[in-house]
């Protein structure tokens, strides 16, 4: 088990140290922003495909993500609708070392969440994940 942890903990260690940093929230509100203009435009492949350089997981695992967002693309366009556009739906900060940025992307009979989460470890920021979905109730105070 203490193996186990250690492989895992040094497997994190590598990907982080291998990801670019952001130097301010700026900047990595720009790169949610970058993403979801590309995702705007109906191109989600090249929109999440800027994360790449920043995200701390293993290249493996981005590229499996890839390939389960082309699959997944043409059933959300056959359910949803053509895309609209994309607007910042919040920022949320927790404490001085992660931020939360929310996106809409918006279709023609639907909407999607992008959440995107930031985290500094010490003076700089790394994409930690992102994530969409349709959960759009969650995102009211009074369900």
């Amino acid at each position: 088990m203490k193996k186990i942890i250690i492989t895992l903990t040094l497997v994190l260690f590598t990907t982080l140290a291998f990801a670019d940093t952001l130097p301010s929230k700026e900047k990595a509100k720009e790169l949610a922003q970058n993403v979801m203009a590309e995702i705007g435009k109906g191109n989600m492949e090249a929109g999440v495909k800027l994360t790449k350089p920043y995200l701390i997981v293993p290249e493996h695992e981005y590229f499996a993500l890839i390939d389960q967002m082309k699959m997944q693309q043409p059933i959300i366009e056959q359910r949803f609708g053509k895309t609209i556009s994309v607007e910042i739906a919040e920022i949320e900060e927790v404490g001085e070392s992660l931020m939360l940025v929310l996106y809409l992307q918006k279709f023609d009979k639907h909407v999607l969440r992008w959440k995107f989460y930031f985290y500094k470890p010490r003076n700089e920021w790394v994409l930690n994940t992102f994530m969409f979905d349709d959960q759009i109730h969650a995102m009211f105070s009074i369900m």
